[in-house]
């Protein structure tokens, strides 16, 4: 099962696509997934005739029925240096160091990974819809992530694709600016859709894409497979909810390898385009806030 909504001049919907017809959804999107995943019968209404490949090529200037974001999150948090091509990209100059290694060196080798919050769903944008750099930063980047929907317990309901938007040269100055870093305006964007595990299979199999787009030009390309996660999903969950009682519903965002190196930096009207296998390819504008 595929979940997805589109909004219209304020008004939202929610869909499934299942054995690829669209139904209208009758119940919010994360009791859904609970259903779902209990094996209990989802609320459906009628099938509607939905040009989906149509409306994903819509944006947030379209004056009509587009994309948002699929659900609402409570909480949004997010896990870092969890790939095994993670230790190259971390040792950058003006990163802090402490006892001669980067902070993000000393996280690579330790038991515990990062888990950060990154925000709540009115700082969240969908397939379509801009994401934002920092009006103080000068040095933004996507990241480009699995996303995974849990409930409370920790249990997986669906994955997601994710961009985990950091202003790295706030982050890079000192660590106790990781937050403003993240958590902003328009800094994570998922989508289009949630799909549940029955869909997607291995989620180590699965292959991340990332283009960056300026005008006609594509300044960065890259791509990473999930099999490279040198620390798992699931071990991932396992610290995010160890003496944190997390939402139903909640979204975490599993980390990336594939960066764009400098001075490649996020600009206002570029287009960032993440693919990842068997969830879509989710599209978004760039804007730069206070502009």
């Amino acid at each position: 099962m595929k979940l997805f909504r589109l909004t219209n001049n304020g008004w939202v919907g929610n869909f499934a696509i299942i054995n690829n017809k669209v139904y209208v959804l009758l119940s919010d999107p994360v009791t859904a997934l609970k259903l779902y995943s209990e094996g209990k019968e989802v609320p459906l209404g009628p099938e509607v005739n939905v040009n989906v490949d149509e409306l994903l090529n819509r944006d947030y200037t379209y004056r009509g029925l587009r994309f948002t974001r699929p659900y609402d999150p409570i909480e949004v948090w997010g896990s870092g240096i969890v790939y095994e091509v993670a230790r190259s990209r971390y040792t950058e100059e003006d990163v802090a160091m402490i006892k001669g290694k980067t902070i993000y060196e000393l996280v690579y080798d330790a038991e515990r990974p990062e888990i950060f919050f990154k925000g709540t769903a009115n700082r969240c944008v969908g397939h379509g819809e801009p994401i934002a750099v920092r009006s103080d930063s000068e040095w933004t980047l996507p990241e480009p992530e699995l996303g995974v929907v849990i409930d409370s317990r920790g249990k997986i309901l669906a994955y997601t694709v994710s961009d985990d938007v950091s202003a790295r040269d706030l982050e890079a100055q000192n660590p106790l600016y990781l937050p403003q870093s993240k958590i902003y305006n328009n800094s994570c964007a998922m989508g289009p859709f949630l799909v549940t595990p029955d869909e997607v299979g291995n989620p180590y199999d699965l292959t991340i894409s990332m283009r960056i787009i300026r005008g006609s030009a594509v300044v960065f390309e890259g791509s990473i497979s999930t099999s490279k996660m040198r620390r798992r999903v699931e071990d991932q969950i396992k610290y995010l909810i160890r003496d944190n009682a997390v939402p139903d519903g909640t979204l975490l965002s599993t980390g990336t390898a594939v960066i764009p190196p400098r001075p490649i930096t996020l600009m206002h009207g570029d287009v960032v385009e993440i693919s990842i296998t068997r969830l879509g390819t989710q599209r978004t504008p760039v804007i730069k806030l206070g502009k």
